[in-house]
């Protein structure tokens, strides 16, 4: 019982574990994006924030650790165009930390990090810039 009570979690060793698993599954050297590994779950749902959606971010981001911006643009760039509702979340993985981040609101952050990879060609400019139009008139 001793012994157990020294052992402490090892989250990193946990994330590799989970990151394994998953390339073995997808029989590949790099993750599936979220949207192509759980086509039905919608980006905003609970899904992402606690059980398999987020055991699989969680691999996910064991993945990107560690990777430069050109590393996974490139990497984003075999699965464009990114799905409008995931512009925002590539754009978080791509830049890190955008000035202002910390005082923005959440639409402010979320339209920040698409214009941040617009350049990138990895989305449908006309067509996300359509959506956020319609998410800010839906509420």
């Amino acid at each position: 019982m001793a012994e157990d009570k020294d052992k402490s979690f090892d989250e990193e060793a946990e994330d590799q574990a989970l990151l394994e698993r998953e390339l073995r599954a997808q029989g590949r050297t790099s993750p599936l994006p979220p949207w192509l590994r759980y086509p039905a779950i919608p980006r905003y749902s609970i899904h992402w924030r606690m059980g398999n959606g987020e055991s699989y971010l969680m691999a996910w981001w064991q993945w990107a650790k560690g990777r430069s911006a050109e590393e996974k643009t490139a990497y984003f760039r075999q699965f464009a165009p990114t799905p409008v509702e995931w512009v925002d979340w590539v754009g978080m993985q791509i830049r890190v930390d955008p000035e202002g981040d910390r005082s923005a609101s959440f639409d402010d952050l979320i339209r920040t990090y698409g214009e941040a990879i617009a350049h990138l060609g990895l989305y449908d400019i006309e067509a996300w810039q359509a959506y956020m139009k319609d998410d800010a008139t839906s509420e």
